[in-house]
């Protein structure tokens, strides 16, 4: 069945298709609007480059894994769900490698087939792949446009998931993948988590942080600045990892010479768009008591009073 939403996320209309199979594939992506992408990876450039906004062969090898590695005895529908800005396609049973990262090594090779003659008559017809090279071959077609990698959402245990996307995501992810084309498949399907603000294990950060494509906490990474060879991606660098304590006193500093004396609301209020982006609220009110306690100990500013409440920041000089 291929239901079209609108942005709004409503349905707009909808198709349902039946047996033969071996025509359905047709029938279904000649309702899918497949319009052209423009965009920049390349920002030293002034010209665009145009893609479609799904591969044909993508499209037609995960419509057709649907349909090979359904559980018919549940009973469900096979669905293909067209938004604006990617399809989702889903059917009903679990998932045999059980998470994706198990396909996406060289070597793996499935413990069966749910439906064994099903699979082997379409793989006769040249409608999938049973070498297990087709999800491998779609993540790198992907990977290829600079595009975010595929979502396999197998959770449920009693439905499969997967969305692609027609369009780019993050910048700064897209602009790592022209730079850096020689990246392996696993360190792309990292990147793409995190783009997607997804957990990704420690030991893997690690090794992204070897290669010098992220730093940051565990819970708020963002790209090395080895990385950011762009110029979006310098500005962005520098808005997540911001600027060395000095910067943020002088402005202190600057700011009390200018106007006598400061309550903590108003230099947090200086200081706080200039933080890090990668920092909590949390984390910016600690550095922000930070800066303040660091000039106080170096005797260049204290408070007026020792009452807290009343009391304002102002120069130590001023105090003498």
């Amino acid at each position: 069945m291929w239901r079209l939403y609108g942005a709004d996320n409503m349905d707009r209309d909808y198709a349902v298709f039946k047996i033969p199979f071996i025509n359905v594939v047709d029938k279904v992506f000649a309702k899918v609007r497949n319009l052209t992408y423009r965009y920049m990876p390349n920002q030293m450039t002034l010209f665009t480059m145009e893609t479609e906004q799904y591969d044909s062969w993508l499209m037609r090898e995960l419509l057709n894994n649907c349909i090979a590695h359904t559980n018919y005895q549940l009973g469900g529908r096979i669905y293909v769900n067209e938004f604006e800005d990617r399809l989702k396609f889903t059917n009903p049973g679990d998932f045999i490698p059980q998470k994706i990262e198990n396909v996406l090594e060289a070597s793996y090779s499935p413990p069966f087939y749910r439906n064994q003659l099903l699979a082997e008559s379409m793989a006769a017809f040249h409608m999938i792949d049973t070498a297990t090279l087709g999800i491998r071959r779609a993540y790198n077609i992907q990977k290829a446009k600079y595009f975010p990698m595929p979502d396999y959402n197998v959770s449920s245990g009693t439905q499969v998931e997967v969305t692609i996307y027609g369009k780019t995501l993050n910048d700064s992810y897209m602009h790592i993948l022209y730079d850096h084309q020689d990246l392996d498949l696993q360190t792309v399907f990292l990147l793409d988590r995190i783009q997607k603000g997804l957990s990704v294990e420690k030991e893997d950060v690690d090794r992204l942080r070897s290669q010098k494509l992220v730093e940051g906490r565990l819970t708020s990474l963002y790209l090395s600045a080895s990385a950011a060879k762009s110029i979006d991606e310098s500005t962005a660098y520098i808005k997540n990892k911001g600027f060395d304590d000095k910067y943020y006193k002088d402005l202190v500093v600057e700011y009390l010479k200018q106007y006598g004396k400061a309550k903590k609301k108003d230099i947090r209020e200086l200081l706080w768009d200039k933080l890090p982006d990668a920092l909590s609220d949390a984390q910016k009110e600690h550095k922000v008591s930070n800066l303040l306690a660091a000039l106080r100990k170096t005797n260049v500013i204290d408070t007026d009073s020792a009452n807290q409440q009343r009391s304002y920041w102002i120069l130590k000089k001023w105090l003498e």
